[in-house]
């Protein structure tokens, strides 16, 4: 029998959480054993007032195999449904059965779209409970915005006993010419309709049954930063309804709409709008075939840009981050002890625990060279790191908000007859500005005003790390301190990975979404290039050795299962190199390459090894993208460091280069008919008609022709072949 304990309790008891150690193998399972649990927990009176949200802890597997062997792999995932309303013990049930229906979808998608994993187990269910306040509208001291209130497309009728909503359903029944904001003046027609299922302040999850009962269609409409948008669209059909109310709520009141019309009029020649989506038209009839298509979609607001042309307008883009950090993290592979598996299942085996252990980070400017390096060891990297980065950030801003004097401007340096930002002409009506850059003291060239003003700097600081998304962001997000930043945001590729995340002035990158090779295959590319190593051999100097470090280091990460063995003296054996997950030994050639390492840049002992090891890392990923940044610079003026992925960058850099200008939609109908004709998934390619004469299909095979037969072939990567 599942049983759920308290956990945690918040704001004097008005939201719990309460946890069962459970142990199912499949959401069926689970399905059956926790829903009668969760209704004994509920359970506790006929008249709730709860929102509840069901979550499950879910570990999930994944065979990696290579040519020589097969290893699973395990993660753990948080799944839970939304926040489930509960207003009876009638409702339990049937409302449990919906967040495990969210739940259990939200499974399915990850393991359809989750790169391999599959469901292990499910080791705990948590069942978060708050108390249950639902948006409702009432007549305290309701003001309207002027904007609003200088419409005159609302009515608000005085009251004090929270029928708001009566009063202005009554109104738009049965309109007065004289005193029409006085509910004294409706309460003659209050036996005209059925209130009996409203509670006063009303519920908008009650008007569904109030439109039912009374045969009306109502639709309310809510107000927030500026925006009207639709908060509730009745389902009700005009052949089912005597009349269409339309209602506006503002803190807490009700209004009747007069005219949506003049209510949603803007400074625009738009004289009709649709409700669903607040989209204006100037004919009538333009709306009525509008409808038909919108209808189709759930109610929302949805915005035409007002420039209905896309061309390259990142001129901000094009000037060069004057601060990078690049980054690197090792981690401490502790064992993890575990009971024999059964070899007659499949299974899922826990091997190590990643704990960070160390981190190396440098500092590079405008000019390609180091302003700061830092290299740490401990169990607290990442905190450490944090706090380093947030140091610098700090100090780094600052130089960038400074502004320098202009003391020179050359005129010869320069061509004044054009931009020297977006490189057009100037014509005469334009506005012509000197332009430099903050941080020097002399002109750069002219420029449109509207060049100038775009071409800003971003106060934030950069931080690349390879493989980040895989990787290096899990430990940084698993580890961060709490109350570390006020502002975080991130930007999801799927369930599993982050493609960047911000933490306040701090934004983490990964150069593998720029360069999607091994920092190993991007160093020989350099090679072969016969690229200058200037960053590499600023921090080596004249060291006659260096050259052995012109690859990806050889490090035994499995070997480093506890901190006593970086005082470990000398290199470990070639057995300590082998790979737990990958099952392989590193080969003679790369063993005698790090004993090498080890012995020419006179390392005593593990420690100093992983200390060269990694800041070899981090001034080798420094190299390979600066290198890239430079590339793009100097073809493009693009600075990656802007970006998020080749991709985006990509796709800034063709409108840039090819000077190309876009259309957008500008038709709300063409939008929505295009978005209700697209497909995907299935794409067929054949014959109106094929007859086979197939020599299995007797009936109707003729030998005296030659053979044929119907295949069915699936060919994947149609996108990618055509790219």
């Amino acid at each position: 029998m599942v049983q759920f304990q308290e956990i945690n309790a918040s704001f004097r008891g008005f939201t719990r959480t309460l946890r069962a150690a459970v142990d199912f193998d499949s959401v069926e399972s689970a399905f059956f054993e926790l829903r009668p649990a969760i209704h004994n927990v509920l359970n506790v009176s006929p008249v709730l007032r709860l929102r509840v949200i069901i979550c499950l802890h879910v570990i999930f597997t994944k065979l990696i195999s290579d040519e020589l062997s097969e290893t699973n792999i395990s993660q753990t995932y948080y799944f839970c449904s939304n926040a489930l309303r509960i207003l009876s013990a009638s409702q339990i049930l049937s409302t449990a059965d919906e967040g495990f229906r969210k739940t259990f979808n939200s499974i399915e998608t990850f393991t359809k779209n989750g790169s391999g994993w599959v469901l292990s187990s499910i080791d705990f269910a948590d069942l978060h409970i708050g108390n249950f306040a639902e948006n409702r509208g009432g007549c305290k001291t309701a003001r309207l915005p002027v904007r609003l209130a200088n419409k005159r497309a609302l009515l608000s009728i005085d009251c004090f006993d929270n029928k708001c909503f009566i009063y202005s359903v009554l109104a738009a029944l049965f309109p007065l010419k004289k005193n029409a904001g006085r509910s004294s003046s409706y309460k003659k027609y209050l036996k005209s309709i059925d209130v009996k299922m409203l509670k006063f302040p009303v519920e908008i999850a009650n008007i569904k049954t109030f439109e039912i009962v009374n045969k009306l269609k109502i639709n309310v409409f809510s107000y927030y930063d500026g925006m009207i948008y639709p908060l509730y669209n009745s389902i009700q059909t005009p052949t089912t309804t005597n009349k269409e109310i339309d209602l506006f709520l503002h803190e807490k009141h009700f209004y009747l709409i007069r005219n949506i019309n003049s209510l949603l009029k803007t400074k625009k020649h738009f004289n009709h709008y649709c409700k669903l989506c607040l989209n204006g038209f100037v004919r009538e009839q333009t709306l009525i075939e509008h409808q038909t298509l919108c209808v189709h979609n759930r109610p929302q607001r949805v915005s035409i840009p007002e420039n209905l042309v896309l061309k390259f307008k990142n001129w901000d883009r094009c000037l060069k981050h004057r601060f990078v950090i690049f980054a690197d993290f090792e981690c401490l592979l502790s064992k993890i002890s575990s009971t024999a598996p059964n070899a007659q299942y499949s299974y899922t085996q826990a091997l190590e625990k990643h704990i960070p252990l160390s981190y190396a980070m440098i500092v590079i400017n405008q000019d390609d060279k180091i302003i700061h390096h830092n290299y740490y060891v401990g169990t607290d990297a990442v905190e450490h790191f944090l706090n380093t980065a947030k140091d610098l950030s700090f100090r780094l801003i600052a130089e960038l908000k400074k502004v320098s004097e202009i003391e020179l401007d050359d005129s010869s340096m320069y061509d004044p007859s054009k931009c020297v930002i977006c490189h057009k002409k100037f014509r005469p009506t334009d506005r012509i500005v000197r332009h430099h850059l903050h941080h020097e003291n002399f002109v750069t060239g002219k420029a449109h005003q509207i060049c100038n003003l775009q071409y800003r700097k971003k106060f934030y600081l950069p931080i690349f790390l390879h493989n980040g998304r895989s990787y290096d962001n899990h430990l940084l997000l698993k580890y961060l301190p709490k109350d570390f930043a006020k502002e975080i945001s991130i930007i999801p590729i799927n369930l599993e990975k982050i493609s960047m995340f911000t933490l306040d002035h701090l934004k983490f990158l990964d150069s593998y979404q720029f360069l999607d090779s091994s920092l190993d295959t991007l160093i020989e590319n350099l090679l072969i290039s016969k690229h200058d190593f200037k960053i590499f051999d600023t921090f080596f100097r004249e060291n006659k050795n260096k050259y052995l470090l012109y690859r990806k280091g050889i490090f035994p990460y499995s070997y480093m299962d506890n901190t006593d063995k970086l005082q470990t003296k000398g290199l470990p054996p070639r057995e300590a190199f082998f790979n737990v997950l990958t099952r392989q030994h590193i080969s003679e050639k790369d063993y005698m390459h790090a004993l090498a390492v080890f012995r020419a840049f006179e390392c005593k002992t593990f420690g100093d090894y992983l200390k060269l090891y990694q800041n070899t890392d981090v001034l080798m990923l420094a190299e390979v993208f600066c290198a890239f940044r430079n590339l793009s610079l100097r073809y493009y003026e693009l600075d990656p460091v802007h970006y998020i992925s080749i991709s985006e960058l990509t796709f800034d850099a063709g409108l840039k280069f090819c000077k190309i200008e876009l259309q957008l939609f500008g038709n709300i109908n063409d939008y929505i008919w295009l978005e209700s004709q697209m497909r995907g998934g299935i794409c067929l390619v054949s014959k109106r008609y094929a007859r086979a004469n197939n020599p299995s299909l007797s009936s109707i095979y003729d030998p005296s022709k030659p053979h044929s037969y119907i295949l069915a072939l699936d060919i994947v990567n149609l996108y990618g072949y055509m790219l």
